[in-house]
């Protein structure tokens, strides 16, 4: 099938999504354009895409679950039986429902998914869990992703006839948060507010960037790794209790799951 370019739609407060799609992207022969989710944004972008357009749609696992903050912007979203590809990044426990809800959510909205995979990274809170993944081993798995979807697309004509199956259950989990509310250390802070800028959920105000509306935030940690002056933290009592707690469910070595 003669396609258009290649649009990469993903949700990376760490990075480490990014990485993945981009490696995945990059084996793909497309111009690729990014819709970059990340950072909050009021007004929500017009996602809209051509039948012969190829979105690769990228979020970590939050809980077993979609972000909710991702599927915010789906208001906008809208396919024309476009083909599309579902990329899940897990901190090495499990990745549960995520693939199958955001499968069900693409599809609803006018897309045609031809291939998914999971792929098990470093923790985004206890980095330790999965240190340094995606490795060059992960890499070239991911590599190999982008190579075989690269592949269907020149070999289709159609992809009425896929069906893709990925595991999940509905109806999905509960949503759950990690309670670890970055605070700030007022004797580092310059007030740049660089935080709220950056931050996914709009929990960060800019007119008082040393506060963090616990509501809206999602523990994603974005503002501790971003802040130059070191002055955004999480409370280091219940870092250790989620470190404990994440050590005995999570296993370092979890290799991806592909679904073609």
């Amino acid at each position: 099938m003669k396609m258009n370019e290649l649009k990469l739609v993903y949700f990376s407060p760490t990075g480490t999504t990014r990485k993945v799609i981009m490696e995945a992207a990059r084996n793909i022969d497309l111009k690729s354009v990014s819709f970059d989710l990340t950072v909050h944004k009021e007004k929500k972008p017009v996602l809209q895409f051509k039948k012969n357009d190829f979105v690769i749609f990228g979020i970590p696992v939050y809980g077993g679950r979609v972000p909710q903050t991702f599927l915010e912007y789906f208001d906008t979203l809208k396919g024309d039986n476009t083909p599309a590809a579902l990329m899940a990044t897990y901190g090495c426990r499990e990745y549960e429902d995520a693939l199958l809800e955001l499968k069900t959510e693409v599809e609803n909205r006018g897309f045609k998914v031809i291939g998914a995979g999971a792929f098990p990274v470093e923790h985004s809170i206890v980095r330790s869990i999965g240190l340094s993944r995606p490795n060059k081993s992960d890499m070239k798995i991911i590599a190999d992703f982008g190579i075989q979807l690269n592949r269907r697309l020149k070999q289709e004509e159609s992809f009425d006839g896929f069906n893709i199956q990925v595991p999940g259950n509905s109806p999905y989990r509960k949503y759950s948060r990690t309670p670890l509310y970055p605070k700030t250390d007022v004797s580092r802070c310059t007030e740049c507010g660089a935080c709220a800028k950056s931050c996914p959920s709009g929990a960060i105000s800019s007119a008082d960037p040393k506060k963090t509306n616990n509501k809206k935030c999602i523990s994603c940690l974005k503002c501790v790794r971003g802040c130059k002056q070191k002055a955004r933290y999480v409370n280091k009592f219940k870092l250790k209790m989620a470190q404990r707690k994440l050590t005995k469910v999570c296993q370092n070595d979890k290799a991806a799951d592909i679904f073609l």
